[in-house]
């Protein structure tokens, strides 16, 4: 990932390098941390060492699959190829704007949208794409013009807007991630990508320590959080959070890795496979549960059950195994096979998408908004992840382009800055 971000032929910051370091974490160092200190979170593993070896050996299968996938196949292209139209520009006064009002707009939804129980959970999906989209928006203006006033106190107005938004009432990440990760995602694109190696380095470190200790902080204290608790009663504890620990839990992938660990040990011999389920429910998933009672239930909400784990809430608590652990509920081989394949193809499309784009803010700015779905993409259930991060892209592309048509809209490319320049050609 490095090497390629180095030499260009894949960004960095890329959708691709954005899933593959939550595997890293979620899939590969969450159950070692697990089978190094032979603590499983209370799931009774009956053979550890089973389980690792074909935990290992799907890992690896998984990696290999997921990058020819990648970078050999060419259906996504295809797709991406059809969705663009050519380049566009758009001017900062117009951003600026859309910006402002995306961001009201997301305070708007998370006040009055959280008083209506029947659609509290549309509203956190429609905060955390509002949210992510305006900090893209703003990260986008603010890498032109990094030490212009009115642009830094357009950023704090922004950033601390989304704050609010995504600190309250939150138990997960992703809000709080979404926000930096689309900050930084539109500054990237315009600014950071085409700067040396040794510039971006001196430029980034800095901004990923702070991300990371403010992020550290908040995993450190979320089990505290409850639906009523506001932005600022949750700054106040991050104040006191223990980020070392907040650190090492976000560092070691959680419980991730010991469900998919006893996902591993007793599936098919004491429970059945459900063939490639999480395929089935991304089309389940948009039956609202009033219109089909009986809808089947993702393992991440079962999965308590079945390990008889003691000490929990089983009927609350939801433990996302990850693409592996599913994988190895949902076939073992062929299923680690399909999904590698399916998620090599559905991370470069929107790389592609970006690429054939360059300097679009239309384009790459609403994939920017999915990023923290993506990171989370290897940990989570795969096919919810899946279908809020196409939502995420979706919603935040119309709202970008609708609301723009308001201010108006250039598509005039005879000048195209210097940090839109066109990458160099993908490796395949």
């Amino acid at each position: 990932m490095l090497y390629q971000g180095l030499t260009r032929s894949v960004d960095l910051f890329s959708i691709r390098n954005i899933y593959l370091a939550g595997f890293v974490v979620y899939q590969i160092v969450s159950p070692a941390s697990a089978l190094r200190s032979e603590s499983y979170s209370g799931f009774n593993i009956i053979d550890p060492s089973k389980a690792a070896k074909w935990f290992l050996m799907f890992d690896y299968l998984f990696v290999l699959l997921f990058l020819l996938s990648y970078h050999r196949f060419g259906i996504a292209n295809w797709f991406a190829q059809k969705l663009t139209k050519g380049p566009a520009t758009a001017s900062d006064s117009l951003l600026t704007g859309l910006a402002i009002s995306i961001v009201i707009a997301a305070l708007g939804f998370r006040v009055v949208g959280y008083t209506v129980p029947a659609l509290s959970a549309v509203s956190i999906n429609t905060c955390i794409a509002l949210v992510s989209a305006a900090c893209a928006v703003t990260g986008w203006i603010w890498a032109a013009r990094r030490v212009n006033p009115a642009v830094l106190i357009l950023v704090a107005f922004v950033v601390g807007v989304s704050l609010v938004v995504t600190l309250g009432g939150f138990y997960s990440r992703r809000p709080l991630i979404s926000v930096m990760a689309g900050f930084a995602w539109g500054a990237y694109h315009r600014w950071a990508k085409n700067l040396s190696p040794t510039q971006l380095l001196i430029s980034a470190t800095p901004l990923v320590l702070i991300a990371g200790l403010v992020v550290s902080a908040f995993t450190a204290i979320r089990s505290h959080q409850t639906s009523s608790t506001d932005a600022q009663g949750t700054l106040q504890q991050m104040k006191g959070a223990n980020v070392s620990a907040g650190t090492s839990d976000l560092l070691s992938g959680q419980s991730v890795g010991s469900a998919a660990l006893w996902i591993l040990d007793t599936f098919p011999r004491d429970h059945k496979y459900d063939p490639l389920f999480s395929l089935k429910y991304m089309g389940y998933w948009w039956v609202p549960r009033v219109l089909w009672d009986s809808k089947p239930e993702p393992l991440s909400k079962n999965v308590a059950n079945l390990a008889k784990l003691r000490g929990v809430n089983r009927d609350v608590i939801t433990i996302p195994p990850g693409v592996i652990g599913y994988a190895g509920a949902e076939g073992g081989f062929y299923a680690v096979v399909i999904y590698a394949f399916f998620f090599g193809q559905f991370t470069r499309f929107f790389d592609q998408l970006v690429r054939l784009n360059p300097g679009n803010p239309y384009i790459i700015l609403p994939v920017g908004c999915s990023t923290g779905q993506f990171l989370g993409l290897a940990r989570g259930d795969i096919a919810i992840f899946t279908n809020v991060a196409l939502i995420g892209f979706v919603f935040s592309f119309l709202l970008i382009y609708f609301t723009s048509m308001g201010f108006g809209r250039s598509r005039d490319a005879r000048e195209i800055p210097e940090w839109s320049r066109a990458p160099r050609p993908l490796r395949r």
